[in-house]
């Protein structure tokens, strides 16, 4: 988890201060549509405190060489700190990018899409948008300062992929624990990162719908905060300490298919929990999970994470996907099962014949 985690209506404006205990020259790295939606109040505060602010740009993928180009920036600008402000995957940039250049960073979610923000991992991508590395860090971010007003002014579409993403957060961590798994630090889950798991699990369970259904009308309701804390801080917790498994795996699969290539993290990540429920034989889980997954707006079958293909044609892309995640690293392994291609292939068709019978 990071040193710090603060949230809440107006943190924002806590960033010149915050970014002021790590030194005087700062990298921002930003993207066009999250520094749009900043109260920028909080600029004028830069010069007040003798900090030379230098505002970036970031280029829309985590891959190696983004990471370099913004390492190169930074080194130039001679910076003390990098703060990132924006989504997921360039949250992920700004981590990789400091701790390779071994500074602080300070983690400035714009949107609640994912665990991104609190975690010491980076999912590093190709530059077509397949998964490459998971790349660890020494230690979780400095600061993370999550301003649930910028939060709501996202577009929804964010909110219910982070909640897609925190819906694995409490099986995945349950399978690891099931199988005597091993999290993604090399050691057994502990007890507080499988109850952060399982909190998320029961916050979405609670207040989810009721969450999205506040953010649409634009109100900073208690549901929407809890909400927001499950998607960001429990869930990072919870995957870090508590272990990730086969949902993640599979959304690793599907990133080697072009046709899912427009869908965000959450929205792959949601049903391949439902994928790994029917690996377990958790069938009345995976129907849970379907249904939640259509509440919020989030891909419930094969056709809504883009293969609308049938027959050989669709065991063929499946089998690419699956094939991706049942490589060595993947954390599919520390569910204690040896799964071939053949049974990923049969529990995608299967999840999304439950779909259909659920949904027709």
């Amino acid at each position: 988890m990071p040193t710090q985690y603060r949230q809440g209506a107006g943190t924002i404006g806590e960033l010149p201060e915050c970014a002021a205990r790590y030194g005087k020259r700062v990298l921002l790295l930003v993207t066009g549509s999250g520094y749009n939606r900043l109260d920028k109040t909080w600029l004028s505060r830069w010069d007040d405190l003798g900090l030379s602010a230098h505002f970036l740009t970031f280029g829309g993928e985590c891959s190696n060489a983004e990471i370099g180009r913004i390492g190169q920036e930074t080194s130039e600008h001679r910076a003390d700190v990098i703060v990132g402000i924006g989504g997921g995957k360039l949250l992920d940039a700004a981590k990789s990018a400091a701790y390779r250049l071994g500074l602080p960073v300070i983690i400035v979610p714009t949107v609640a899409s994912s665990d991104a923000p609190c975690s010491a991992l980076s999912v590093i991508y190709d530059d077509e948008g397949r998964v490459v590395q998971l790349e660890t860090h020494p230690h979780n971010p400095e600061l993370v300062l999550v301003d649930t007003e910028i939060i709501l002014r996202a577009p929804l579409r964010y909110f219910a992929a982070g909640m897609g993403d925190a819906l694995a957060t409490g099986p995945e961590a349950l399978a690891c624990l099931h199988g005597g798994g091993k999290t993604i630090l090399g050691r057994y889950p502990t007890q507080l990162g499988t109850a952060a798991a399982v909190l998320c699990d029961r916050i979405l369970a609670s207040d989810g719908v009721q969450a999205l259904q506040d953010a649409e009308r634009g109100l900073l309701t208690g549901a929407f905060e809890r909400v927001v804390e499950a998607n960001t801080l429990l869930s990072g917790i919870g995957f870090e300490s508590g272990g990730l498994a086969a949902a993640h795996s599979l959304h690793d699969g599907l990133t080697e298919l072009a046709e899912c290539h427009h869908l965000l993290h959450g929205e792959k990540v949601g049903f391949c929990t439902a994928v790994q429920a029917v690996l377990l034989g958790q069938t009345g889980e995976a129907e849970r999970f379907l249904q939640f997954c259509r509440s919020i707006g989030l891909p419930f079958s094969l056709a809504g994470v883009g293969l609308d293909t049938e027959g050989k044609e669709l065991r063929a892309r499946l089998t690419l996907a699956a094939r991706r995640a049942l490589q060595p690293e993947e954390t599919i392994h520390s569910m204690g099962k040896a799964y071939t291609a053949a049974n990923l292939v049969d529990a995608f068709t299967e999840t999304d014949q439950i779909s259909k019978a659920l949904f027709a």
